[in-house]
């Protein structure tokens, strides 16, 4: 195994583990809470996770607050990372599983860190159920218990992110009709998770994801950035720019042979694309460029149609696979991809097994700094995390570090909201009342007029704390407590 990969996972965990109580994201990372809160209403949601949640607190009575999702997703990563390990092992024909891929992957997913706030959502829980998809699909038998397996993992996705479950299941049943085992049976089997999962959630908690759906499909589908062509736009860029590198790098790669002409050739247009692309003061996309310019050099290297028939699947799979994970999000796929870069990772492995070492010492150094920037130095819509030092109990026995600013402002509300259960919060702040151990009306975010408009169509009575960043519809005409910044 080599050492920067195990002193590199060391460290970033460390890292992680260092800032799980500190800091706290009002607008993604509020939502992401109250999606795992047991009393909050999800009416019609796009998100359906919360079902899981409810369940376990209804048998447990366990409610996973700031701390528990940090570092549940951490925990889920490291089931990521073991399940990416299997596949490979599979792909490969190994004996045994390899550690070494076990911690490139878990660093690869590590990366994820680079964008959005540190809580468990489902961007992560996508990533690592497609791992388990993975792992399971790569199996060569074709035991019933497999594709139970495969049924269950695309049932979870159902209730994480509809638009990918899906994708997933055609790409399932395409992989059942070239190995010829598409029958009845596997239908059935690919089936009856969903289907179990569907009537345990109405016998326990009287809904599911059938009847939110057909009950939210107009709300969320008046939102302009949840359009049908929007959404393909979004993961259509990723794809433009991509092929843009790859095609310029391709071309240097294959008919230029000294490495420093191959360099002076490449850096212009990464350069120009990387800044064209940089719409936000992010920068972590520029991996993604990067991996783009890998993929030109394995394929100028490396004759992609004298690999075994199966490689080339696996190889096709996973270089398409961030494209179909993304697709359904209205975040540009230049932005949210790292979560993503595992999977092209592995497929450079599957391509070279000799590039192994170079391609641990890259992710070591990329996980690294995309982790301490991501969660550190510029954590996601907040000041640095070393500046978060005044603790705010939110609910009972559950405390975070925020900032002083942040803690004077909570107290403040706090006087204006309380004896209330419940607190409208628009737009983008579904924390603020999270943290004021409060919970939303209907739904869990509110990010624009039309799904407020959609929601409240004769307007609110309650209190509604307000951040000016859209208008509210003119049917709302009630006092507002109004929040300019919460950073």
């Amino acid at each position: 195994m080599p050492k920067p990969l195990l002193g590199a996972s060391i460290l970033v965990v460390a890292i992680i583990l260092a800032g799980v109580h500190r800091g706290f994201d009002v607008s993604d990372e509020g939502l992401y809470v109250l999606l795992a809160h047991p009393f909050q209403e999800n009416q019609g949601g796009i998100f359906n996770y919360d079902f899981f949640f409810r369940l376990f607190y209804q048998y447990t009575g366990v409610h996973f607050g700031i701390v528990g999702l940090r570092v549940l997703r951490l925990l889920i990563y490291g089931l990521g990372a073991f399940a990416l390990a299997v596949f490979y092992k599979n792909v490969k024909s190994e004996t045994q599983l390899s550690p070494t891929i076990f911690l490139i992957s878990l660093l690869g997913l590590f990366a994820g860190y680079g964008f959005l706030p540190a809580s468990l959502s489902y961007n992560h829980l996508s990533v690592v159920i497609a791992a388990c998809w993975l792992a399971l699909i790569s199996f060569q038998d074709d035991r019933w218990i497999r594709r139970l397996g495969i049924g269950f993992m695309i049932a979870f996705l159902v209730y994480v992110k509809v638009t990918v479950a899906i994708l997933l299941a055609g790409m399932t049943l395409l992989f059942l009709f070239l190995e010829k085992k598409l029958n009845w049976v596997s239908l059935l089997s690919l089936l009856l998770p969903f289907i179990s999962l569907e009537l345990i959630f109405y016998w326990d908690l009287g809904e599911n994801v059938l009847l939110r759906l057909i009950e939210g499909l107009s709300v969320q589908t008046a939102r302009a950035d949840y359009q049908w062509w929007t959404l393909i736009k979004h993961t259509g860029v990723g794809v433009f720019w991509c092929l843009l590198v790859f095609g310029c790098s391709f071309i240097v790669f294959r008919w230029i042979k000294k490495t420093i002409i191959q360099a002076l050739l490449i850096l212009p247009p990464f350069l120009f694309v990387f800044s064209i692309t940089r719409i936000t003061d992010e920068w972590n996309h520029i991996f993604l460029l990067l991996g783009a310019g890998v993929w030109a050099w394995f394929f100028s290297k490396y004759h992609f149609f004298q690999l075994y028939e199966r490689d080339k699947i696996w190889i096709i799979l996973l270089l398409l696979l961030p494209f179909v994970l993304h697709f359904g999000s209205n975040v540009y796929w230049m932005r949210i991809g790292i979560h993503y870069l595992v999977f092209w990772v592995l497929a450079w492995l599957i391509l070279a097994e000799k590039s192994l070492q170079w391609v641990s010492i890259g992710i070591s150094f990329s996980a690294l700094l995309l982790v301490f920037n991501g969660l550190w130095w510029h954590p996601f819509e907040q000041k640095e995390l070393w500046e978060n030092t005044e603790s705010w109990e939110y609910l009972t026995g559950k405390t975070i570090l925020l900032t002083p600013y942040q803690l004077s402002a909570l107290e403040k509300l706090q006087t204006q909201v309380r004896g209330e259960k419940e607190v409208l919060a628009a737009y983008r702040i579904s924390g603020i009342p999270f943290l004021l151990g409060k919970t939303l009306p209907k739904s869990p975010g509110f990010w624009d007029q039309d799904q407020l408009e959609g929601f409240f169509p004769e307007g609110y009575e309650g209190i509604l704390i307000f951040n000016p960043v859209d208008s509210l519809p003119e049917s709302f005409n009630q006092d507002l407590v109004r929040i300019m910044s919460f950073e």
